[in-house]
């Protein structure tokens, strides 16, 4: 479907905005302010500019939005709908975001009993003690957690941009439960506006990567024994080289793998990776491959396997990452596991109900397995932000030269594909 040809939904005020109050020290707003917004309706493709009303309770606080990317669940959400967002509209989406705080609630310095991924814990003054002026980014899942700290993704306590306004309007109110749980998180001075608005997918990444079981041995009974992460001086296949498939290779990188191959659509985008990831980071350039399995379809991956196979001296990779939701990809990486060893798949996209034509002899013999991923536990996204601290890693031009503003056009937004890479909207830039 072409831009022209989407249907539009016709802009209207969600809550009636009220008049700026007064603004505190700094000159931030204060009180209940009217805020540009990208309001999406509840059905597929109703999304509007517009406006909501933001106010700052005494448990709340009020950020100004830097920067938002969009995430391919909120694109998602644009063509299908979803069903835990759609009976909470009319919404604002986007939850990967840096802000600036404006206002603190009276009350926020006694939020001290901990839920979610604090549950149990008395939160120290430290922490409670936000100051207008400070940047910060979001867990947008409040999740519960395990006594061992393990994120449970059914049911959590609420989604930021599903059931709470998100990140794609000037203004956001963060509520009570978002400042127990631990999931307002200081950004370093040192870390980018973009960068900072890549911590949640970024972590996400990480929690997949966390997650992967590397066999190292056995016990004296037999019983299986595994080293999580990517395997040091490993392989590393990723498939994919949007931002999240950047966002892995530097983190395999940094995770220790020895060997790392992009897989890519086209030259632009071996450029792009050399640019950004280096020339140590190797490219391959795969063929169009259709979705659906048919002969054509398996006759390409045979020779992209093939052509791999030999590249890696019949050893394959040791780690597989499908950073791409396509089923084409999906196959590729079931087929692109080291035949020996242990090999993990990490599947950050994609849903393996839509693969089909799959050998998985792979998996039947245990010598491979698959690790997805649903969101991201606060821990990963305390790492990260450390790490980008450190410079140990880093994400700038990560996203795509194509800035937006809310000026711009919804459609436009929630539909580019510019470079492949995330689109943001960069309210300190704005758009070009």
């Amino acid at each position: 479907m072409t831009r022209e040809e989407v249907p539009r939904w016709p802009a209207r005020q969600v809550l009636a905005p009220r008049r700026l109050l007064r603004t505190n020290e700094q000159g931030y707003p204060m009180g209940v302010c009217s805020s540009p917004a990208f309001i999406y309706h509840g059905r597929p493709r109703e999304v509007s500019r517009g406006t909501i009303a933001v106010s700052c309770g005494p448990r709340d606080l009020v950020v100004e939005v830097l920067m938002c990317a969009r995430c391919g669940t909120d694109k998602t959400i644009y063509y299908c709908g979803h069903p835990n967002v759609d009976p909470y509209a009319p919404v604002v989406l986007g939850h990967e975001l840096v802000g600036r705080i404006v206002e603190v609630g009276d009350e926020v310095h006694t939020l001290k009993e901990g839920i979610g991924f604090r549950q149990g814990e008395v939160l120290p003054e430290s922490e409670l003690s936000f100051r207008a002026g400070e940047r910060v980014t979001f867990q947008s899942r409040i999740a519960r957690y395990t006594p061992e700290g393990l994120m449970l993704v059914p049911r959590p306590i609420a989604n930021l941009s599903f059931q709470i306004n998100g990140g794609y309007a000037k203004y956001m109110k963060v509520p009570e439960t978002m400042i127990r749980s631990g999931s307002v998180l200081r950004v370093p001075p040192s870390v980018s506006d973009e960068e900072a608005c890549l911590v949640e997918p970024a972590a996400c990444a990480l929690e997949s990567i966390f997650a992967t079981p590397h066999p190292v041995g056995t016990d004296a009974a037999g019983r299986h024994l595994f080293r999580a992460g990517i395997r040091p001086g490993g392989t590393v296949c990723i498939i994919g080289s949007g931002t999240v498939g950047l966002i892995y290779a530097a983190l395999a990188r940094l995770e220790g793998a020895k060997r790392i191959v992009v897989l890519v659509r086209s030259e632009t985008k071996k450029r792009l990776v050399a640019k950004l990831l280096g020339i140590d980071v190797e490219t391959y350039l795969l063929p169009r491959i259709e979705d659906a399995a048919t002969p054509e379809t398996s006759s390409a991956e045979d020779t992209v396997v093939r052509e791999l196979t030999t590249a890696t001296g019949g050893a394959l990779f040791d780690d597989v990452i499908a950073a791409c939701a396509a089923p084409s990809a999906q196959r590729l990486m079931l087929r692109l596991y080291a035949p020996e060893g242990g090999a993990v798949g990490a599947c950050f996209g994609g849903t393996h109900h839509r693969v089909d034509g799959v050998d998985l002899d792979a998996h039947h013999y245990r010598a491979a397995k698959t690790i997805g991923t649903s969101g991201c536990s606060t821990r990963c996204m305390q790492t990260v932000l450390a790490w980008l601290a450190e410079g140990r890693v880093h994400f700038d031009g990560f996203t795509s030269s194509r800035r937006f503003s809310l000026d711009d056009d919804p459609h436009e937004f929630f539909t580019t594909e510019k470079d492949g890479l995330k689109p943001v909207i960069d309210m300190a830039g704005g758009g070009r």
